[in-house]
C-alpha cells in the first residue's frame, strides 16, 4: 500500500481519487503527517484528527494533498493569519485553518490590472465622440441630462463659444438661477436629497456666491450652442 501511495500524484485534487483510494491516502499519509507537523502527542489529540480529517474531501476538493500540507505547514509556521496551537487539533480548527489560506491564495492569485496610459490622440478621440452625443441629445431632446461641464471646457479652450462678458454672464447666470428654481420645485416631493442639495446652492447664490450656478451655466450655454449649430 505505500508503495501505490507513493506514486500517486499528489498534485491532482483530490476530487479526482476514488472515495476508496482517498480514504487510503487520509489515513495512510496525511493522519501519520499532521500528527507529526502538530505534535498530537496525547490520544484526544489524535481523536480529534481522526473525527476532523473526513471534513478534508468537502472542504478542500479542490486541493491537492501536496497543497493541502503546505496549508498546514503555512498554519504551523504563522503564516496564515492564525495562532499555531501546540498539540492541538479539531474539526472547528480545521475549517478555520482553510478559510484563511484560501483567503490568502485568492489574495495572491487576485490578477494586478495594469492601468493603460491614455495617448493625445485617444483623449481627442474620446472628447470629439462625447460632443457629438451632447449635440445629438440637445438636437433630439432640447435638453443636456448627462454632465457636460468637461464638454464645455473643451470647447470653449478651442475658443468656439462666446466670450465672457459682463452681460453674458448676466443673462446665463439669471436663466441658471431660474432653472434651478424651477428643478427644486418639480423636485422637491420626488427627491428629498436633490431637494435639500438645491435648496442649499440657492442659499449660497442669494448670498452672491454663484460656484453652484456654474455647472448649469455651462449647460444653458451648451444648449444654445447646439441649438444655433455654432459649432458648424
Amino acid at each position: 500500500m505505500k508503495n501505490k501511495l507513493a506514486v500517486l500524484d499528489k498534485k491532482l485534487p483530490i476530487r479526482a481519487y476514488s472515495e476508496e483510494m482517498l480514504n487510503k491516502v487520509i489515513l495512510m499519509d496525511l493522519l501519520p503527517f499532521l500528527t507529526k507537523l502538530l505534535s498530537l502527542t496525547d490520544e484526544v489529540s489524535a481523536d480529534r484528527l481522526e473525527i476532523a480529517l473526513p471534513a478534508i474531501k468537502t472542504s478542500c476538493i479542490g486541493m491537492g494533498f501536496n497543497e493541502i500540507k503546505k496549508m498546514f505547514e503555512m498554519y504551523v509556521d504563522s503564516k496564515l493569519s492564525l495562532k499555531p496551537i501546540p498539540n492541538y487539533f479539531d474539526r472547528i480548527l480545521l475549517g478555520k485553518i482553510v478559510s484563511e489560506y484560501k483567503v490568502l491564495t485568492a489574495k495572491k492569485n487576485k490578477p494586478i490590472m495594469e492601468e493603460k496610459e491614455i495617448s493625445e490622440k485617444e483623449k481627442e478621440f474620446i472628447m470629439i465622440e462625447a460632443v457629438d452625443r451632447i449635440e445629438k441629445e440637445v438636437l433630439q431632446t432640447g435638453d443636456i441630462i448627462t454632465p457636460c461641464s468637461h464638454i464645455y471646457d473643451y470647447i470653449h479652450k478651442q475658443g468656439k463659444l462666446p466670450k465672457h462678458t459682463k452681460e453674458f454672464k448676466s443673462k446665463y447666470l439669471k436663466n441658471a438661477k431660474l432653472k434651478l428654481k424651477g428643478v427644486e420645485a418639480t423636485r422637491a416631493s420626488a427627491d428629498y436629497e436633490i431637494h435639500k442639495k438645491l435648496k442649499t446652492i440657492l442659499e449660497k447664490i442669494d448670498n452672491n456666491n454663484h460656484d453652484g450656478l456654474i455647472p448649469m451655466v455651462k449647460k444653458l450655454v451648451l444648449i444654445d450652442y447646439f441649438k444655433k449649430d455654432g459649432n458648424k
